[in-house]
């Protein structure tokens, strides 16, 4: 219901208090646009993809080469809490390409690719499976 002349309408009473003399007008928002884009992420570079699939299949092998390493490592456990300790580090060494790799990825994706082209090399200096390579420990 529109308001005639100068008085205030029902829903405007509530924004006056007894002595002002004049009326509070609501305040206009501005029109937000429905279709609001978010900003586009920057593609990566095809190069840089293969790069990451060949670094990316590195890893499998060297997680495929820590359950090779597994299986030719006994462990000569006395007790059953060295065992433990022992299978516990074996699946840590199988787990480790896959953990690097991932959090690597995930730590560096708003970094610069040459930082996350180095981890991701340093990690495969670090976590080659030696005793796959060497041709296990008997």
């Amino acid at each position: 219901m529109a308001a005639i002349g100068n008085e205030p309408s029902d829903d405007d009473e509530g924004l006056r208090w007894d002595g002002d003399d004049e009326p509070v007008t609501p305040v206009a928002r501005p029109e937000r646009s429905v279709e609001t884009e978010p900003a586009e992420a920057t593609p990566t570079n095809s190069v840089l993809l293969v790069v990451y699939g060949i670094i990316a299949g590195a890893y499998v092998l060297y997680t495929v080469g820590w359950i090779f390493a597994a299986g030719l490592i006994a462990s000569g456990a006395s007790t059953i809490l060295a065992e433990i300790m022992f299978q516990f580090g074996e699946f840590l060494a199988i787990a480790s390409p896959a953990v690097w790799f991932g959090t690597t990825l995930l730590l560096t994706r708003h970094r610069k690719p040459a930082v996350r082209l180095l981890w991701l090399i340093l990690g495969l200096v670090v976590l080659a499976p030696l005793p796959f390579i060497l041709g296990g420990v008997q």
